[in-house]
């Protein structure tokens, strides 16, 4: 990262928020494989990664309402809250043995310790697999703490999510900036007045650059360049 660029992202902002899946690491097999065990012991069929991909984002009861959903089952929530039960259970057993960091996290992760931001996640993944995850990954630290969607009582797109977590890590929300891949991470971000970059690769249907973020970047490592531009007011 270029010193002027540094600078300018510096002064702007101290704080960055990541979504986990679909932002940092592709862990679609992993939760593939745990949600499809639930599914077997149900007698239904295997959902595919790319099911996944679009079934992820808003934690894992609806992640298991959606794949249950996909072959004509819906389930009342007393049922939903067990395979859910069960489906962390099978996930919390092994989330990493698939799950990689896409090109590039590591670097930015690496250059933004550097230049002393703090780093954190706001996920809608429980905590616990989280932070197996970031630490398999060797992205935490330098990324200092995580918010799951158990670790507070609401989970995104309330903007509280990003807020308590900020809070939490002694930040200033005017210094902050969201990094995300969905219309959950955008929504959020814009309900606590913080700027949104979106991913183009992430877990949505609906494409990021419809999604009414402040940037959109196509590779990891254009990140500090988009901060840059967000900070310099372009």
């Amino acid at each position: 990262m270029q010193k002027d660029a540094q600078t300018i992202v510096t002064a702007r902002f101290d704080t960055v928020l990541y979504d986990l899946d679909g932002t940092l690491i592709d862990s679609a097999k992993d939760m593939q494989l745990a949600v499809s065990n639930v599914l077997a012991d149900h007698g239904l069929p295997a959902v595919t990664e790319d099911d996944v991909r679009i079934f992820m984002g808003q934690g894992s009861k609806v992640t298991m309402g959606k794949a249950f959903a996909k072959h004509g089952r819906t389930l009342d929530d007393d049922t939903l809250t067990a395979v859910t039960r069960e489906f962390v259970r099978y996930y919390e057993a092994d989330p990493i043995s698939h799950t990689t960091a896409f090109a590039g996290v590591s670097d930015v992760v690496a250059t933004f310790a550097r230049i002393g931001l703090k780093q954190g996640v706001c996920t809608n993944k429980f905590e616990k697999p989280s932070r197996m995850i970031l630490e398999h990954l060797k992205l935490m630290p330098p990324i200092s703490d995580v918010a799951g969607a158990d670790s507070f009582p609401v989970r995104k797109p309330d903007p509280r999510h990003l807020l308590m977590l900020l809070e939490r890590m002694g930040a200033d929300p005017k210094r902050a900036v969201m990094i995300g891949d969905s219309t959950h991470d955008a929504e959020a971000a814009r309900g606590a007045g913080i700027p949104a970059v979106l991913v183009s690769w992430g877990y949505t249907a609906k494409p990021a650059r419809e999604l009414g973020a402040d940037a959109v970047i196509d590779r990891f490592d254009a990140l500090p360049a988009a901060l840059a531009g967000l900070a310099a007011g372009r």
